[in-house]
């Protein structure tokens, strides 16, 4: 998978089937509209564009509060790549980028990519909410503005009666319910800690890091402590995750740099 700025001028000249999304966590309703966007790719024998925001739209718009992400950038560009993605595109969402309405949005998409299908979610908007559009106008605004292009709208997905969604992942998380969390995720929760600084303590054969909160990036279950699996190149060990107001302790019963930990239970 190539990664690409926002309208880069290469596109004019790639044919391809576009998505875009936030993808926060990327669950299995993601991984629908990533996957339908690859096979509509393919089908057409063109490249599959997948579209990320440098910052969750509706925290830039006001409407939600700072919200931690659900996984590293990092951790989303290896999901979109092992899902057959040809190329990652970032949108730097602007304060001019978030002004545009759904139509101008839609035009200057199609004007910078040579769209030949677009596939979002049944709840996708485009534009600034006062302005914005949904798949029913999306489909009428690509017949506008290119010759041939369709769109392909994907249903959500439902696990015991809810719509599986970024939000309410993040509910069960916060309070603490992580076997839910798990069965919408389609995987239980762990934290990318590759990069991420820590300080080291050890005692005897227990050996603790502290990472602070505000450093990590990434959403940490309700307060308390955690049974976790800490992953390092392959080896892995179980051990301890408390996570407080300001700090996550991480409890290894050997000395091992864990780049990952999954989170298996309280």
């Amino acid at each position: 998978m190539e990664s690409r700025p926002f309208c880069d001028i290469i596109f004019r000249n790639i044919p391809c089937a576009v998505t875009i999304g936030v993808f926060d966590g990327l669950h299995p309703g993601h991984q629908m509209i990533v996957d339908r966007t690859v096979s509509t790719a393919r089908e057409l024998g063109v490249k599959s564009v997948v579209m990320t925001f440098s910052v969750n739209p509706k925290m830039a718009a006001g409407s939600k509060g700072s919200l931690d992400a659900l996984q590293s950038d990092s951790e989303l560009k290896e999901m979109l790549a092992l899902r057959g993605v040809d190329y990652h595109c970032v949108i730097d969402f602007s304060d001019d980028m978030s002004k545009l309405s759904g139509e101008e949005f839609i035009a200057l998409l199609c004007t910078s990519y040579d769209v030949r299908a677009m596939v979002v979610g049944d709840s996708f908007r485009a534009g600034n909410p006062s302005h914005s559009v949904g798949p029913a106008d999306i489909q009428k605004l690509l017949l506008g503005y290119t010759s041939s292009a369709f769109l392909r709208v994907i249903p959500s997905v439902v696990l015991d009666g809810e719509v599986v969604s970024s939000s309410l992942i993040r509910r069960c998380l916060l309070t603490g319910d992580l076997a839910k969390a798990a069965r919408l995720l389609g995987r239980a929760y762990s934290l990318d800690l590759r990069g991420k600084p820590f300080t080291e303590e050890s005692e005897g054969t227990s050996h603790k890091r502290l990472f602070l909160v505000r450093t990590l990036g990434l959403l940490l279950p309700k307060e308390g402590r955690y049974m976790v699996e800490a992953t390092e190149d392959g080896r892995s060990c179980k051990a301890s995750a408390v996570v407080s107001g300001s700090c996550l302790a991480l409890e290894l019963p050997v000395r091992i740099n864990p780049d990952r930990i999954t989170f298996l239970g309280e």
